[in-house]
């Protein structure tokens, strides 16, 4: 499970939770990017997907867009880490 990618739908579900320097580490390429970098396409969408919440305008519309190619290039399945977040809440 990428830590990154985790962050970023926690972020996405949960908004507030995280400030925005804490963001902006995540969405470093040197973590996000680094987790996977033997797949350069998958590399670039969880890149992008958690440096969306810190540039854009329509940051959820364009994470929601980059995680979904995210777990199209990768084959993880996105439920999985929404279970991580909801099961770290109980």
């Amino acid at each position: 499970m990428n830590p990154h990618i985790l962050m970023v739908i926690d972020h996405h579900l949960n908004p507030g939770k995280y400030t925005r320097a804490q963001l902006q580490d995540n969405a470093d390429a040197d973590n996000a990017a680094a987790y996977i970098a033997d797949n350069a396409a998958a590399n670039a969408a969880a890149y992008t997907a958690a440096n969306a919440f810190c540039v854009a305008t329509d940051a959820a519309a364009d994470a929601v867009y980059w995680l979904n190619k995210y777990f199209n290039i990768t084959g993880e399945n996105k439920q999985d880490y929404i279970d991580a977040i909801n099961k770290d809440k109980q």
